[in-house]
C-alpha cells in the first residue's frame, strides 16, 4: 500500500523536525528498516519441537476429557 503525497510530506515533516531537534536520535532510528522486509517464521525442525508438544498435551487432554465425562451422570455427591 503506497502513501498518498500529503502522508509522505507529513512524515518527512517529522523526519526533520526530528534531524534538528535529536540528531543521534535520528542516527539511531535511520540504522533501523535497512535491507529487505521478511515475514517472522514459525521455527522448523528442531526448533518447532515445543510447539508440537504443546499441541500433543491439549490433544491428550481434550480427548481424556471427552472419554471421562462422557455418561452425563457423575457417581459423587458432592458433584450433583
Amino acid at each position: 500500500m503506497a502513501l498518498s503525497a500529503r502522508e509522505r510530506s507529513v512524515l518527512n515533516a517529522i523526519a526533520r523536525q526530528i534531524i534538528s531537534e535529536d540528531p543521534r536520535l535520528a542516527r539511531d532510528l535511520s540504522e533501523h528498516g535497512r535491507g529487505a522486509v521478511t515475514a517472522e517464521r514459525i521455527p522448523s525442525g528442531r526448533g518447532s519441537w515445543p510447539i508440537l508438544l504443546i499441541a500433543v498435551c491439549l490433544a491428550v487432554f481434550a480427548v481424556t476429557l471427552l472419554v471421562s465425562g462422557g455418561s452425563g451422570s457423575s457417581t459423587h455427591p458432592a458433584i450433583r
